[in-house]
């Protein structure tokens, strides 16, 4: 049976369409905007890519340690005092996926926790250890890409992402 639409997001305007405000997702907020405005614009090819990418990632990893990343996502993220703009930065990069969704039918789950492991890792990409982060940013780099961040004094990662 098919779903019927996605329940309105408070983040969403009158048109459906999300707004992007500056929210505050911490050092790396320029960061996070951006993977936020490239999730709202997936073409459908990459989201199968994306899903791809994941559920091999899933596979070759075990679900236990991607659980286990978002885990040790959420515990960096709260000793940082950071877990309001973790848990803000997963939810709105999911949402704008979500809002960007095709009108087909689709294992777009998956798609979706990629999208928001990388908006989350990115929130604490410095407290991060380099194994965790490769686990919760390793689909999106795979199946979109590199953030290159550019300017003086970014506090960002070696390997930031977007596409």
């Amino acid at each position: 049976m098919p779903a019927g639409p996605p329940p309105a997001d408070p983040n969403a305007g009158e048109s459906g369409a999300l707004k992007l405000g500056m929210e505050d997702f911490g050092v790396n907020g320029h960061l996070v905007r951006r993977l936020i405005e490239r999730a709202g614009s997936i073409t459908m090819e990459e989201a199968a890519d994306l899903y791809r990418a994941q559920a091999a990632r899933t596979l070759l990893q075990g679900s236990e340690a991607m659980r286990l990343a978002v885990v040790r996502g959420r515990t960096v993220a709260s000793r940082a005092h950071l877990e309001p703009e973790y848990e803000r930065a997963r939810h709105v990069a999911a949402s704008a996926w979500r809002h960007a969704l095709p009108e087909t039918q689709g294992p777009w789950l998956l798609t979706g926790q990629a999208i928001a492991n990388a908006a989350g890792a990115l929130v604490v990409s410095g407290s991060l250890d380099d194994k965790t982060f490769q686990l919760l940013t390793g689909a999106w780099r795979q199946a979109i890409g590199w953030l290159e961040p550019v300017g003086p004094g970014l506090h960002t990662r070696e390997h930031a992402l977007i596409g």
